[in-house]
């Protein structure tokens, strides 16, 4: 008997039903290969299609193997900055897989990406056989290694805690430490720009084909106003010099609406020139306290770190943070 063709649709805003389902595939996936992945919330899942960023263009579309849905695939294009990249996510559920879905997903998103201009595809996943297996059918390589690290609230070592900020504010002389929850205020704008256009260029990115991106003030309210809008959560500490009066560190956390458990720690970024004083661990150990006083719940942190990044690395393992896995940064052409 002739198997069914695989059907490929659109996931669309005003189909709540849909993307339901998208959740539940992803979710499943995730947890297949990574047993202890936090789970990222319906909500914020459901509210990606309801408050489309600016910055990129975002489609999502359902694999139907017979009736039944297999797989999605997340297709992302860049609008303002590395324009010849597109950014491609496929997930398959586990009782589907091995059956061509995956490809067939990824050759869908690519070539639509492909007739949008876009010559270069990303993609992240666990660093493990299966994963290594699929992309080298699809002509990506890995780029770049990240190693994710996970700390536990229950084993953390406050006196170690204690000890790792006083040294760095033993270091820290003439810089003041100030703190916000989501948007920040209007006087750190235009440093937290210049900050974070320099993330591509002063982060390890291995083979990576990334051009730094030209964030302005007007981008930093929009990113603040969208993850706002998403019920995204986000904690931030930045230092600042006290004789210039300039945000010179910066460092942020994250929640996902209905996930009170789980946080995400994000970017931290020193400027280059005030480096050697311990800004960021000044930074981050106060962001983390501020964090945790505000939502108790939490219980588990993750943080993603290029596995060449050894500075960033032992910051993170002297605050408790453990090894958790090798995920790859993968990237090829779009044309298959």
């Amino acid at each position: 008997m002739a198997r069914t063709p695989i059907k490929i649709v659109e996931v669309r805003a005003d189909d709540p039903a849909a993307i339901d389902v998208t959740y539940d595939i992803g979710d499943a996936a995730l947890r297949a290969d990574v047993p202890d992945w936090p789970d990222g919330g319906r909500f914020s899942h459901a509210a990606l299609f309801r408050v489309p960023a600016p910055w990129c263009e975002r489609r999502v579309f359902l694999a139907l193997d017979g009736d039944a849905p297999a797989g999605t695939v997340e297709l992302e294009l860049p609008l303002r900055d590395n324009l010849s990249n597109a950014h491609i996510e496929v997930l398959v559920a586990p009782g589907h897989r091995r059956r061509g879905i995956g490809r067939a997903l990824y050759r869908h998103a690519a070539e639509l990406a492909r007739a949008a201009g876009r010559t270069t595809a990303h993609s992240f996943s666990l660093l493990a056989p299966a994963q290594e297996a699929f992309c080298a059918g699809l002509a990506m390589r890995n780029g770049l290694t990240d190693a994710r690290r996970r700390l536990l609230i229950a084993d953390l070592d406050h006196a170690a805690l204690d000890r790792l900020h006083a040294g760095g504010l033993a270091r820290a002389d003439g810089y003041t430490v100030v703190r916000w929850v989501g948007e920040a205020p209007e006087e750190y704008l235009e440093d937290l720009a210049a900050l974070d256009s320099s993330f591509v260029a002063e982060a390890p990115m291995g083979e990576l084909e990334y051009e730094p991106e030209k964030v302005d003030v007007g981008r930093i309210r929009e990113q603040q106003r969208t993850f706002a809008a998403r019920g995204s959560r986000r904690y931030h500490t930045g230092v600042v010099h006290a004789a210039g009066g300039r945000l010179v560190a910066w460092t942020a956390m994250g929640l996902s609406e209905g996930v009170d458990w789980h946080a995400w720690q994000g970017i931290t970024l020193v400027r280059p020139e005030h480096r050697g004083h311990r800004l960021g661990i000044v930074a981050k150990v106060e962001n983390l306290r501020a964090m945790l006083a505000a939502e108790p719940a939490v219980t588990t942190i993750d943080t993603f770190n290029a596995a060449s990044n050894e500075h960033m690395i032992a910051i993170n393992e002297a605050m408790g943070f453990r090894f958790a896995g090798n995920w790859a940064n993968w990237q090829g052409p779009t044309t298959l």
